[in-house]
């Protein structure tokens, strides 16, 4: 994997960058799916929950643990009114998924960063770790379980009568992925290694040449 936080060594580098990597990356990620929600027209007065750029009120308890366990996680759920829109379920995915774009355009940014410092020999092994989680939050999103980007694609094709399974759907969804997470840690990243990883690694070995963390 790009990179895993390992418990067993923890190096304090490599702990301040992924801590600063979560932070950017659910910063990025909110402040983006709320751009995307007033572009499309949910506009309001005063839009201070969701434009602060505050990275700690933009945390959730378990997208945040989640970073730890398999290396990604979500932000808090950035507030829409989908009655605004024109189309509001086209919309309201797109500014799902403009959170996970707005992570791969970050790595990206950062990737060009990286490899310009690198010409004066300077390690960028922190600025990679940032690469490294970025990438990981962007493509994870693909799978479509709640809170991640891709639900709201399976939530298009729930019957709006089907209010109770939605509301179960999305409230549930969360613990689900992190018990399955959890247990895809405890079994060397079945799940990941399979879905994941061979869309992050592929990314993550072009944006950073040749450097890999953990193989």
């Amino acid at each position: 994997m790009p990179y895993l936080f390992d418990f067993s060594n923890i190096l304090i580098d490599n702990y301040l960058a992924f801590c600063l990597g979560i932070l950017f990356a659910i910063t990025i990620n909110a402040e983006a799916q709320a751009f995307v929600a007033q572009f499309l027209g949910d506009m309001r007065e005063e839009d201070k929950n969701r434009f602060h750029f505050n990275a700690l009120r933009h945390l959730d308890l378990a997208g945040t643990v989640l970073f730890f366990i398999s290396g990604f996680g979500w932000p808090r759920s950035v507030d829409i009114d989908p009655s605004k829109f024109s189309r509001p379920r086209l919309h309201t995915v797109i500014i799902r998924f403009a959170g996970p774009l707005s992570n791969f355009l970050l790595a990206s940014i950062i990737s060009s960063i990286s490899l310009v410092i690198e010409q004066f020999s300077v390690q960028t092994q922190m600025l990679q770790i940032v690469i490294g989680i970025n990438l990981m939050v962007a493509v994870a999103n693909l799978l479509p379980i709640p809170p991640l980007a891709a639900a709201s694609i399976v939530d298009v094709f729930i019957d709006t009568k089907n209010k109770i399974f939605k509301k179960i759907y999305w409230q549930v969804g969360p613990y689900v992925l992190v018990l399955l997470l959890i247990a895809d840690r405890l079994n060397h990243n079945i799940i990941l290694n399979r879905f994941v990883m061979p869309i992050v690694m592929p990314l993550f070995k072009f944006f950073t040449k040749s450097f890999t963390f953990g193989g």
